[in-house]
This record gives structure tokens, C-alpha cells and sequence, in this order.
């Protein structure tokens, strides 16, 4: 997956709140999950539509901010934990808010994709996420959820391996760097993984 995204501060040894990282950290996953979305296209699986696609976005989306969430479980007190991960949410609904109604007018396009995001957290919350990433279990319930919206016809059939074997883990190792680059001058050790694993895989 090539990809360049803004994912550093221009001024690094300017302090940032929580705040001003999730909200960064949120930008960099939307690029993300677009770009993920448009590989999916680009390995010749086929979008009937856009709402078809901003669903795959979306599921991308809810997997980026749960991948951040593991990370900031090793790195973060509960309180400043959810303050983040609440941020990243508001300002990942906002870029989603925004996107669907330039295609689809206006709606209440984010109450619906917080709803999905507890949802997904639930569907992911006994998987594993380690120094290595997404684990199997991990991976294969992104596969499923994409697959769902794809549908099994002759040209989509097989977009889960795609999404499990190459997607996943390029879409969590970039998610991995802008935590890294937004966070590294700002005294958080988001990056230690090793305490963010649940559950076998």
C-alpha cells in the first residue's frame, strides 16, 4: 500500500494535547482507510457503488481507531486513554460526516458510524494486537466485515484474502507510524505494544 500522509507536526518541540494528537492522528487514518479502499479497487475488486465503497472505508475506518486504542492501552491511564480515543472518534466521525454528505447530501451520517464503531470494538474485542500487530483473529474479522459489504459474486469472492493478507497489515503498520511520529516529541510511549495483547490467536 503506497501511501504518504501528514503525520508529523511541523513544529516538534511545540507540546500537544491529547486532544490535538487524536484529532491529528484522526486525519492520517482517514487517509489511510481511503487508500485501503482504493487498493482494494486497484487489485481488480469491484465497487457496485459509492455506498458500497464509503462502507469499506468505514470498516476501515472502526478497525484504525480500534488499532489505536490497543496502543494507547500500553501507553496511556484509563482516563487519558479514553479521552483520546474519544477525540479520535469525534474527529474520524467528522471526516466521515463530512465525505458522505458531499456524495449523498446531508444526513446524520455520524450517529450511525458511532454506532458501528461500538459495535466493531465489540467484534474485536477478544483478538489479538501485539509488537507485530494485528493478529489472525484480528485480521480475519476485518476480512469477514469487508467481504459482507462486497458480496461473493464472481469478482469479489476473494477480497477477504487481500484484506487479511496484504491490507490489514499495511493499513495497521501506517496507523503504527503516525502514532510513533504525532506522539514521539509529545512525552507519551504510545509505541510499546507488547501490554495490548488480548485474547489467543
Amino acid at each position: 500500500m503506497k501511501i504518504r500522509i501528514h503525520n508529523k507536526w511541523r513544529n516538534r518541540d511545540q507540546p500537544r494535547s491529547l486532544e490535538d494528537n487524536a484529532a491529528a492522528l484522526a486525519y492520517a487514518a482517514w487517509q489511510i482507510a481511503l487508500t485501503a479502499a482504493k487498493n482494494i479497487h486497484a487489485a481488480d475488486f469491484h465497487y457496485s457503488d459509492d455506498h458500497q465503497r464509503t462502507a469499506v472505508i468505514g470498516e476501515y475506518l472502526y478497525f484504525l481507531v480500534h488499532v489505536a486504542d490497543r496502543i494507547a492501552h500500553a501507553g496511556l491511564d484509563p482516563d487519558d486513554r479514553q479521552r483520546f480515543i474519544t477525540g479520535m472518534a469525534r474527529e474520524t466521525g467528522r471526516h466521515y460526516q463530512r465525505n458522505l454528505e458531499d456524495l449523498f447530501g446531508r444526513g446524520d451520517y455520524t450517529s450511525r458510524f458511532l454506532d458501528s464503531l461500538n459495535e466493531r470494538a465489540a467484534a474485536y474485542a477478544h483478538t489479538r494486537y501485539g509488537s507485530d500487530g494485528p493478529g489472525y483473529q484480528m485480521r480475519r474479522v476485518l476480512g469477514e466485515l469487508i467481504q459482507q459489504v462486497m458480496g461473493m459474486d464472481q469478482t469479489n469472492r476473494w477480497v477477504i484474502q487481500q484484506v487479511m493478507d496484504l491490507d490489514a497489515p499495511e493499513a495497521a503498520r501506517h496507523l503504527a507510524q503516525a502514532v510513533e511520529n504525532l506522539f514521539g516529541t509529545a512525552k507519551l510511549d504510545l509505541t510499546r505494544t507488547g501490554n495490548a495483547v488480548v485474547g489467543p490467536d
